[in-house]
């Protein structure tokens, strides 16, 4: 497939299910084929790809329900919950997480780490969309639970056994469409991109 085609064919997608002939070897085997070509500053290597499958991702969307319920305001959550909710029943969900450990060995001042520790986890998560997509799944970022210095990730660490080091930046759901996504709207491509001389 073309890599025009492959961004095209990647879209946030809300209704999924396990119901693919696409293996969890095969899934595990593209995302580490791919990831490896991740840039990151100073090749500092930061992000962590953490595949949950099966029990393990219902023990995960479980959780994020069970939180968030609490936390987002009732409108919001009469949208979301029921979406969060059908996320346990999904193929798998690939959990981000960047290293504070490798972070520590960019050779950088302060705040530049932050920067790049972003720069690094968006590189990766469009990557692992891109092969998702590729392999014909279905997938959406997502950013529940997020806050390291606050301790709202120590749970999903907790039950996965991942060292305290780990911080969570998302989480993608991904599985077989059963529903295509919404419409898409596109700005003006001249205002989008400017052309300077």
């Amino acid at each position: 497939m073309e890599f025009d085609q492959l961004l095209e064919k990647r879209r946030s997608t809300y209704m999924m299910s396990a119901n693919t002939d696409v293996t969890e070897e095969a899934i595990v085997e593209a995302l580490r084929k791919n990831v490896r070509q991740v840039p990151t500053a100073y090749n500092s290597q930061t992000t962590r790809y953490v595949v949950v499958f099966g029990d393990a991702n219902k023990k995960l969307w479980e959780h994020i329900y069970d939180v968030q319920k609490d936390v987002l305001d009732s409108e919001l959550w009469t949208q979301v919950g029921p979406v969060v909710n059908s996320y346990k029943d999904v193929k798998g969900t690939v959990i981000f997480f960047e290293d504070h450990n490798a972070l520590e060995n960019i050779p950088s001042p302060g705040n530049s780490r932050n920067i790049y520790k972003q720069n690094n986890a968006g590189n990766g998560q469009l990557v692992t969309w891109l092969t998702l997509a590729e392999l014909g799944l279905g997938a959406t970022l997502n950013h529940f639970n997020i806050g390291f210095e606050q301790g709202f990730d120590s749970k999903i660490r907790e039950f996965f056994n991942l060292p305290d080091t780990y911080e969570m930046t998302a989480q993608m759901p991904f599985g077989a469409i059963e529903q295509p996504a919404y419409p898409k709207d596109f700005m003006d491509s001249e205002e989008q991109v400017q052309v300077i001389k």
